[in-house]
């Protein structure tokens, strides 16, 4: 059964981890109620309210449970505890396990659950108005009018006043795009069509987090720049040493 339906295995580990904070919430809530019992059992005693719902610290605390704190199963409660006491407390613990804490874990799953729906249409929506408002502006600076996208191009798009304040909207670096874009999308060929540009810009978002490839483009570009360096100081060494001869 949990094999075929995960999310039950899921809400029953749920239950397990949040039992020992039910637990004790419900040790807190018994001796609330038994400090309760016991000042209402002073305050009213030899009188007619104290007669018949604080006659004793037990009783006190099924007036204060029941009527108190669970008016709609206080006289199927009675009911039962007037059989046997057993009754009474298997009643109760059905319904501070299927009422209270089930109940409150499916508040939490909606809850969350709104919110996973609301974050996915929010990051559908910036993706939308970015993809749109940003191929507005490149039809305007596509030169050669090919579809694709040149660096020189790009950075005529950064320049625009409206483009910088759509990208700095949706959370995006402007200032290290292009120098992000040299190293992703420039590297290897002079032009790059809109779908990988928008790709890129998406992933420089300050909201996303790092990931392993982000960890790999790194190892590469340090890679890159070091073999880069080495190659530099082997040519500097090379001819100053070819200028002493």
């Amino acid at each position: 059964l949990f094999r075929a339906v995960p999310e039950l295995m899921i809400l029953m580990k749920g239950l397990n981890a949040a039992s020992r904070s039910v637990g004790w919430t419900l040790g807190l809530l018994v001796i609330i109620i038994y400090i309760f019992a016991v000042a209402f059992k002073i305050l009213t005693i030899d009188s007619e309210v104290g007669d018949k719902y604080f006659s004793s610290v037990p009783s006190g605390m099924a007036t204060l449970l029941l009527p108190g704190l669970l008016p709609d199963s206080a006289d199927v409660v009675y009911d039962m505890g007037s059989e046997h006491v057993l009754y009474a407390a298997l009643l109760i613990t059905f319904i501070v396990v299927a009422m209270i804490t089930v109940m409150n874990m499916l508040v939490g799953v909606l809850v969350e659950g709104v919110s996973v729906v609301a974050a996915v249409e929010k990051e559908a929506l910036n993706i939308t108005y970015v993809k749109t408002e940003l191929n507005l502006l490149m039809e305007e600076l596509d030169a050669n009018k090919n579809g694709r996208l040149s660096r020189g191009e790009i950075q005529a798009l950064l320049q625009l006043p409206e483009a910088t304040k759509l990208l700095l909207d949706v959370g995006v670096d402007v200032a290290g795009l292009l120098d992000v874009a040299d190293f992703h999308l420039f590297a290897k060929k002079e032009e790059i069509t809109f779908p990988d540009f928008l790709e890129l810009v998406l992933q420089l978002r300050g909201t996303n987090g790092a990931t392993v490839r982000d960890v790999v483009d790194l190892r590469k570009f340090m890679v890159e720049e070091l073999a880069s360096t080495e190659d530099r100081v082997v040519t500097f060494v090379a001819n100053a040493l070819a200028g002493k001869q």
